[in-house]
């Protein structure tokens, strides 16, 4: 038990590292080329920051989907217990990087996000009844 403490301890601060370099990023790079100045790599500072918050949340979901299986389990930890949180993590993470991706492209309006939303629950209730071990 206490090896999965360190384990979500240190993905906690590994996701608070990642959202402290989003704050820092976001402040100081230049989203785009105004009039009164100038930025050439507007496009790339967009896809860091992009990169960097869907970084920060895949690993904040990571350790607490774990715990909540943990809790979901009576604090038993089943093999595959940190395959599911993991990909809870990445399909938080998708779900960033889409919604960004399609804000940044004027496409994103409440009926997308929520078809992006339900169409990543629908893939991790698939996977869950069909992929998953029992």
């Amino acid at each position: 038990m206490g090896r999965h403490r360190v384990v979500v301890i240190i993905l906690v601060l590994l996701a608070l590292l990642a959202g402290l370099g989003l704050v820092v990023a976001a402040g100081t790079l230049c989203p785009e080329e105004l009039p009164g100045q100038p930025c050439a790599t507007g496009q790339l500072n967009r896809v860091v920051i992009i990169a960097l918050a869907a970084l920060a949340v895949g690993l904040l979901v990571v350790p607490f989907a774990f715990l909540g299986e943990l809790l979901a389990r009576r604090r038993i930890v089943y093999r595959g217990a940190w395959w599911r949180a993991a990909r809870r993590g990445v399909l938080a993470g998708l779900v960033v990087t889409v919604l960004a991706a399609l804000r940044l492209g004027a496409a994103l309006n409440p009926p997308v996000a929520i078809f992006v939303v339900a169409a990543a629950l629908g893939i991790e209730w698939f996977v869950a009844r069909n992929v998953d071990l029992p």
